[in-house]
């Protein structure tokens, strides 16, 4: 059985994938047998941080177009990862079938020490399940208010399906220990107050230009820059995640897929087929009562409707730079009035100077 770890985040942009493919190097290096799950869906971050672009993800084992074990990028640096991509979002919408092939591809791979899936960010119903049926979370979060409000966001939403589980947080791109230390003590004192959830300390990672050096080069840091800060950081969390296995220790992968498919099938909306049919007249494509009494719709339309205004504005006030003697038309629908067209002026500027010589005569 392999200890099952769901690294996740609130908010994108916060280093998530970058922890989730670090430690888990950091861990094989330390002589455990690792897989590397990406679930972060399109977006396919691990790719990009390792160079690697694999023909083939989940969603060609979904459609049997592959075995499970086909699509498996094997030791990449010591560690296996498997490319999720766009298939993590069909799995909620397959058969009985299709669950009981996948689970079995899963339960057939070799024993692993340590399974680790890299989420999206957010809370979609994707990121969720696998929040939901893990024995571990480890949620990736900045100094900045808005991380830390996305991840006290996603933390109240666990808190609501009652994941009775400690949550691990990891405080990213850190500039300063109090600087770390105060942004953990603000998430930890808000959801003391209002959440059933709990919150512990896992690590921090300090802010490191070999960092995004390691991302342009598309090799790890780990890797490249064994002796940097941001690896040093990297060791002190997998040594502290080896030295406290948790609660419920290992975890049989069965489980986990049966807790993971259960809560999608119950939390996800499956999308439905267009049929093909005949043209529908305006008062049947949509009824009036469906978007009334639909908040979710009436949100949307007013966040384009704001959207809107704000994209006239925009090309509004760059049309007036471009050319300033256009008149800018007012806010409201009234027509703009013509205005008659000025009589074409004839300079003559011979006529000109004369006439101040004779103005500015001492004379008169």
């Amino acid at each position: 059985m392999a200890r099952i770890i769901t690294i996740t985040s609130g908010k994108g942009g916060v280093g998530k994938t970058s922890i989730s493919l670090n430690v888990s190097l950091a861990l094989a290096s330390k002589g455990f047998k690792v897989c590397l799950f990406d679930a972060d869906l399109g977006l396919a971050n691990v790719n990009i941080l390792t160079g690697i672009y694999p023909e083939k993800d989940l969603e060609s084992v979904i459609e049997g177009q592959a075995d499970l074990t086909d699509i498996i990028i094997k030791s990449y640096q010591g560690i296996d990862i498997i490319p999720g991509s766009s298939g993590v979002e069909k799995i909620a919408d397959l058969t009985r079938t299709q669950t009981d092939n996948l689970i079995s591809a899963f339960l057939d791979l070799e024993d692993y020490d340590y399974f680790i899936f890299d989420t999206s960010a957010g809370i979609s119903a994707q990121v969720l399940s696998f929040c939901m049926a893990s024995n571990e979370i480890i949620l990736v979060a900045t100094c900045e208010p808005t991380s830390l409000t996305d991840a006290y966001s996603l933390l109240k939403v666990l808190s609501k399906y009652q994941y009775d589980r400690p949550v691990k947080v990891v405080i990213n791109q850190v500039r300063s220990g109090k600087a770390a230390q105060k942004a953990y003590v603000q998430l930890k004192e808000t959801v003391n107050r209002f959440l059933l959830i709990k919150v512990e300390p896992l690590g921090i990672m300090a802010s490191d230009k070999n960092v995004r050096a390691s991302v342009i080069s598309q090799t790890p840091f780990f890797m490249l820059f064994p002796d940097t800060i941001a690896s040093k950081c990297i060791n002190a969390i997998a040594r502290k995640l080896i030295a406290t296995p948790g609660q419920t220790g290992q975890m049989p992968m069965e489980l986990f897929w049966d807790q993971c498919l259960a809560f999608l099938e119950k939390h996800h909306a499956p999308q439905k087929k267009t049929v093909p049919s005949k043209a529908a007249t305006p008062q049947k494509a949509i009824k009036k009562d469906e978007t009334e009494n639909n908040p979710d719709i009436s949100n949307a339309l007013f966040r384009i409707e704001d959207k809107l205004s704000l994209l006239i504005k925009e090309v509004r006030e760059i049309k007036q730079v471009l050319n300033p003697n256009t008149p800018v038309p007012e806010k409201n629908n009234e027509k703009t009035p013509v205005l008659p067209k000025p009589k074409a002026l004839t300079l003559d500027f011979e006529s000109w100077l004369k006439k101040r010589k004779i103005s500015q005569s001492p004379c008169l």
